[in-house]
């Protein structure tokens, strides 16, 4: 199946490419439900079995772009009304390569940032031109603007992010939790693979023993060890699954049901 959720075979789930064969993101389900993303693998050494992994850093200097004016770079008018599907933005003092931000999404804030935004657009980008920094660059959208009136350069900012799925790491650091590892990935420092993570149905992820699990419980990302997970709370380790079983802190190995998504 070429679109859409896609039926996984055990051969799909535990086969690595190094190179990208669908959709950042796609959906992916064995038949007995099990739930699966497709995914880059960021890092440059192998990743265990059984590790949760979560979204790359968001980039601070992608965030808050000035929508270049008419009549510079390639900006045109007709850029900033509805049904355009590209706009022109300024960099920030990053590089940025050419489709570094293909499959990703740009949020276009009107009236500025912060407690001055009065409305949100989100769309899906196609691609983009490369820019050094300070340059300008083309962001082409994967659908038409649909703001009722027309973005206006030096008020309303642009938000770039890189998709989710897009190189995704073992981290102590909170993100976005995009899966859990079903085989090891042997990445090196010329070597990126991609493949499937599991976000929903039975697994076994690894605990931090930090802590005793009790049967039922909510389980998130660790913030004391790279990959594991922890006993999840309401504001800073969100629940990603439910404990199949009651553990002591000493177990390592963890049954739980996934529910990333």
């Amino acid at each position: 199946m070429d679109v859409g959720i896609r039926t996984l075979s055990e051969q799909d789930i535990n086969t690595l490419a190094t190179s990208k064969q669908v959709q950042y993101g796609a959906v992916g389900v064995t038949e007995d439900g099990r739930r699966f993303r497709y995914v880059s693998f960021g890092g440059t050494s192998t990743i265990a079995s059984g590790q949760l992994l979560v979204a790359s850093a968001v980039t601070a200097n992608y965030q808050g772009l000035t929508i270049t004016a008419s009549g510079t770079g390639a900006q045109v008018s007709g850029n900033l009304s509805v049904g355009s599907t590209q706009i022109v933005l300024t960099n920030g003092s990053t590089a940025i390569t050419a489709d570094q931000f293909a499959e990703g999404f740009i949020d276009l804030l009107v009236g500025g940032s912060g407690t001055g935004v009065t409305a949100t657009y989100t769309y899906r980008v196609r691609g983009n031109t490369a820019a050094a920094a300070s340059g300008t660059f083309t962001v082409y959208l994967a659908e038409a603007l649909r703001n009722t009136t027309a973005l206006v350069p030096g008020t309303d900012t642009a938000d770039l992010y890189v998709s989710q799925y897009n190189g995704v790491a073992a981290s102590a650091t909170g993100n976005v939790p995009a899966g859990v590892t079903v085989i090891p990935v042997p990445n090196t420092s010329s070597v990126t693979n991609y493949g499937w993570v599991q976000t929903a149905g039975p697994a076994a992820v690894i605990g931090d023993g930090a802590a005793a699990v009790t049967v039922g419980g909510g389980l998130g990302q660790s913030l004391a060890t790279a990959g594991s997970i922890a006993v999840s709370t309401a504001s800073t380790v969100p629940s990603i699954g439910y404990a199949r079983k009651a553990f002591p802190a000493s177990v390592a190995a963890i049954p739980v049901f996934l529910k990333i998504d």
